[in-house]
């Protein structure tokens, strides 16, 4: 048998083997679109896009932040888009992960408050007194005082340890961090004055699915307000993305990948 070092079998298994014409020639077709060919250039600029992308970039700049400490960032550049998307996810998850922090703590204050009125009292049951020198000018004599801020402190932080622990259980952590591939469209560096493709179903469901202010639904087509407020109700059939496309290109923020249809190395960084 060649060793490691022998390049005898190089020339026999070195080319790829197909099935049929039909695999070669998809293979042909690939290898050249990847290798050889190149990407249109877009058109250039008309006046008329010009006037479109400064007035939205005028809009745009109304929902900056007043003080920041990466201001170039915001400046009228390719990554300013795309670092403001970033930001939008970063703040929606951290607003997520407080209000589950809160909801966890108030579910846990029982067992919190369990907790801190264990503390108040000795092992024998004998609540707990300073020891503390006794200074005559100022004396305290409160009896409960050491017990209640003995409570306090235990039952506090309690609740929001297990309500930390609750929050780190039931908040999607991958929504803020699903780009495994590097070729999401919202973070890559915003091509001004380029025409956009629209009705992309798998560009729909990932904005759907990561940003609060792009999703279809809104409360006027809840189940309640549909029961209560019918003539004011949003009917409108909700589609279902995969009927039309497979499971693969559809967003889901667990996988973390936006699927494409290439292995072409410059679709996949930014």
């Amino acid at each position: 048998m060649p060793s490691q070092f022998d390049t005898t079998y190089h020339e026999t298994f070195r080319k790829p083997t197909f099935d049929d014409e039909a695999s070669k020639r998809l293979y042909q077709m690939t290898k050249e679109a990847d290798e050889v060919l190149e990407v249109a250039s877009p058109p250039l600029p008309t006046q008329e896009m010009e006037r479109e992308y400064l007035d939205f970039l005028q809009e745009d700049f109304k929902s900056d932040p007043w003080l920041t400490h990466r201001f170039r960032k915001y400046t009228a550049n390719p990554k300013r888009i795309p670092w403001k998307n970033q930001r939008q996810i970063k703040r929606q998850y951290n607003f997520t992960f407080a209000v589950n922090w809160f909801a966890g703590s108030i579910l846990a204050w029982p067992l919190a408050a369990a907790i801190g009125r264990r503390f108040k009292t000795t092992r024998g049951g004998v609540p707990i007194v300073p020891l503390n020198r006794w200074v005559h000018d100022f004396p305290r004599p409160e009896p409960g005082r050491i017990a209640r801020l003995t409570f306090r402190f235990y039952s506090i932080t309690a609740a929001a340890a297990l309500g930390y622990l609750f929050a780190r259980t039931f908040t999607d952590s991958a929504v803020r961090c699903s780009n495994e591939w590097y070729n999401r469209p919202d973070l890559k560096p915003f091509p001004a004055m380029v025409k956009q493709h629209e009705g992309d179903l798998t560009h729909r469901t990932m904005l759907e699915a990561q940003y609060n202010n792009k999703k279809q639904s809104s409360f006027k087509s809840s189940a309640l307000y549909r029961f209560f407020m019918g003539r004011d109700a949003d009917f409108t059939i909700r589609e279902n993305p995969y009927v039309k496309l497979h499971p693969e290109d559809v967003w889901n923020s667990q996988r973390g990948h936006y699927t494409t249809y290439t292995n072409n190395f410059g679709q996949h960084h930014q």
